[in-house]
């Protein structure tokens, strides 16, 4: 009967350990995409080429350095996090579960087709006004590396709602 209860207690110990886990991907996937957004954003307002002062460019600069800074932080946390899960087989099965590689499969396929909804707006527009090319593909860029990761968080979220 005590192996009974040993068995029992490792396997709460376990999915306590895999909640636990599954809300630090989410959480180190939420605070990445802000960094890389404010990071990419921020910059992107040079393209536009507006008359700001010194005191505006430096101001958007440091925040684009720290939003920079937030998301290689995260980037790395996921990274560590991964090989951890490579030294810990059965949490790194129960993390990537069937369900969990549906969504990643489903976010980069919601991530194709905004990248050539893009394309094709980008296209037609550049029919009627000159388009700068490096504007272009940063901004294809940024909205490849956002929109598989809101599409994951959203259908991540669904299926704790669903759960509930």
């Amino acid at each position: 009967m005590g192996s009974i209860g040993y068995i029992i207690e490792e396997e709460i110990h376990l999915a306590s350990e895999i909640t636990q886990l599954e809300k630090n991907r989410t959480t180190f996937i939420q605070r990445s995409l802000i960094g890389f957004a404010i990071w990419q954003l921020t910059y992107l307002i040079r393209y536009l080429h507006l008359d700001t002062g010194k005191l505006i460019t430096g101001f958007t600069a440091i925040i684009s350095v720290i939003g920079g800074i937030v998301w290689a932080y995260y980037l790395m946390r996921i990274v560590l996090l991964s090989f951890l899960m490579q030294k810990k087989r059965p949490l790194a099965i129960s993390l990537n579960n069937e369900y969990v590689q549906m969504i990643r499969l489903k976010s980069f396929t919601i991530g194709f087709w905004v990248i050539l909804g893009l394309v094709g707006i980008l296209f037609a527009l550049s029919l009627f006004v000159t388009l700068n090319i490096q504007l272009v593909l940063h901004l294809l860029l940024v909205i490849a590396v956002i929109s598989p990761l809101v599409s994951y968080l959203i259908l991540e979220k669904d299926e704790v709602l669903d759960d509930e």
